[in-house]
């Protein structure tokens, strides 16, 4: 049977599902913390008995709580450094097993595209999970289950979701064979990949979604940045090993933002190529202002010159 997959903008906590599927990276983020928490406050669970360890699972009614879904399913998974697309396949993968396993009747299945809140891309994140979720269906079918439902709070991030799902050749899966799916430890990762460092705010969400992220997919890499606001623990961390897995590092020196430039600094000392971009206007610092800038006025205009330098910068690499 055939399973439609849809992405929702909204509040996870109030999108009807008989289930929502989590994650436990050995701690709690974002929203999977936040609805860990009205459980605890409804008295429905504690602390430790939904921190599982990687790939066992706890399934919570949700009964008396202010919470849309049926049930909880939370799965645990490596920490969240470790939680990277593979990870995500996985994840989808043991959630289809359990259903599978339990016999609980699903007819709608939701959860979140981890891994966007801290950093990975939003569009490759999805594809993994969507795999994840047909090699699950091809081996252990859940015979109810008819939706699943990406639900996506920021409308930015859920417009790149549904742009990404539209890329896909279909929105049902549970149609392929066994025969044609590869182990998932066998299928390379290996996409060559952006990192982009720039400043986070309201003002330069436009910039980084239609002037960098989407030249940047188009150009055929993945795209990755890190939020500090959504990070805990170091944040050095994170970065360092975003840049060192580049291929290439996008930085967007307006605001004249130190990070920025310190980032900048790290990729050269790892001989990483960098783009340099700004805003017309901003005043660039020590050696970055002898090294090509794109200066832009226009997201248009950031976007035509940006796919240029990327295009150039591949046939070199060649």
């Amino acid at each position: 049977m055939a399973v439609q997959i849809s992405i929702q903008q909204g509040d996870l906590t109030t999108i009807p599902a008989d289930v929502v599927v989590l994650k436990h990276a050995q701690a709690l983020y974002g929203v999977d913390a936040l609805i860990a928490s009205i459980l605890e406050k409804h008295g429905l669970c504690t602390t430790d008995e939904i921190s599982v360890a990687p790939w066992q699972v706890r399934i919570l009614s949700t009964r008396g709580s202010a919470l849309a879904p049926a049930r909880v399913l939370f799965i645990g998974t490596p920490h969240l450094k470790q939680f990277q697309y593979l990870e995500m396949e996985t994840f989808a993968t043991k959630a289809i097993e359990f259903l599978h396993e339990s016999q609980i009747p699903v007819k709608s299945l939701s959860t979140t595209v981890h891994g966007a809140g801290y950093g990975l891309d939003v569009e490759e994140a999805l594809q993994a999970l969507i795999r994840g979720f047909e090699r699950g269906l091809a081996q252990y079918p859940v015979a109810d289950l008819e939706k699943i439902i990406f639900v996506e709070l920021l409308p930015r991030r859920a417009a790149a979701l549904e742009k990404g799902l539209e890329s896909l050749p279909s929105r049902q899966i549970g149609t392929m064979p066994q025969s044609s799916l590869m182990p998932v430890s066998l299928r390379s990762p290996s996409k060559k990949k952006a990192f982009v460092a720039m400043a986070f705010s309201e003002e330069f969400e436009d910039v980084y979604q239609f002037g960098i992220y989407g030249v940047i997919r188009q150009c055929g890499y993945v795209c990755e940045r890190v939020d500090e606001k959504v990070i805990s623990g170091s944040i050095l961390d994170h970065i360092r090993a975003g840049i060192e897995s580049a291929d290439f590092v996008v930085a967007d020196l307006s605001g004249e933002r130190p990070n920025v430039y310190l980032e900048v600094g790290y990729a050269w000392a790892l001989k990483k190529r960098v783009l340099i971009l700004a805003r017309e206007g901003t005043r660039l610092h020590f050696d970055v202002a002898h090294h090509r800038c794109i200066f832009y006025k226009t997201i248009g205009k950031l976007a035509e010159e940006l796919e240029r330098s990327i295009k150039k910068l591949a046939e070199e690499g060649e």
